[in-house]
């Protein structure tokens, strides 16, 4: 069974930090796949699985870490097949809508080989309430489809601008747990450890994916 966590945020908001530390300090010694939808700093290097669509990139530390450029659903059985992970991390490009990653995942068509462990929103506490304000929709979709919202940059933001994010979240997003520790405070076990406990709010998320979708389905039909 491999579990499926997905890291979206926006650009700068320390996705990358995030997933540096929970490879480093959480995941060390596990098969995990880092699926990047988006190029970010690592250079591309390693083989092509052109074919699937699959780019690899770069094999640090036991992760392997592809970015998908085919058919989303095709990549991932690809990556499933050849590598067996224990864990894959997705991490949507910035203005990705989570709910779409989520649904991605769910109509991949990989059954029981897969669970989506958890989605995880990073959003920088000090640019919460401009990136609400301009970026609307795409920037909610990843609070409310968040089972842990990690508030970055709280270590350099003021205490007010932190209770403010966090008042923001809640009114997108009652039950998500929110994490406003400093990450560099924080073990990346004890970050995971925090995320994988928001699970059974994942699968009520998950299933308003689900329902989103099969209504939007049903209309289509008729």
């Amino acid at each position: 069974m491999t579990k499926i966590d997905i890291v979206s945020g926006f650009l700068g908001a320390g996705k990358t930090t995030l997933i540096k530390k929970l490879l480093k300090e959480a995941l060390a010694g596990t098969q995990t796949v880092l699926i990047e939808n988006e190029f970010g700093e690592i250079g591309i290097d390693g083989g092509f699985l052109k074919d699937a669509g699959i780019e690899i990139k770069e094999m640090n530390s036991g992760c392997i870490c592809c970015s998908l450029v085919g058919d989303f659903g095709t990549s991932l059985k690809e990556v499933l097949n050849t590598y067996h992970p224990d864990r894959i991390l997705i991490e949507p490009s910035g203005v990705g809508k989570l709910s779409d990653v989520m649904k991605a995942v769910q109509n991949a068509g990989l059954g029981t080989e897969v669970e989506l462990n958890s989605a995880v929103a990073v959003v920088d506490a000090s640019k919460c309430k401009m990136y609400i304000k301009n970026f609307g929709e795409f920037f909610i979709n990843q609070i409310e489809h968040a089972g842990t919202i990690i508030l970055s940059r709280t270590d350099v933001a003021s205490e007010e601008k932190v209770k403010q994010a966090v008042e923001l979240i809640r009114e997108h997003n009652e039950k998500a747990t929110i994490i406003t520790t400093p990450l560099a405070q924080l073990e990346g076990k004890e970050i995971l450890a925090a995320i994988e406990g928001a699970k059974d709010l994942e699968a009520e998320l998950m299933e308003q994916v689900k329902a989103m979708h099969d209504d939007h389905e049903h209309h289509h039909h008729h």
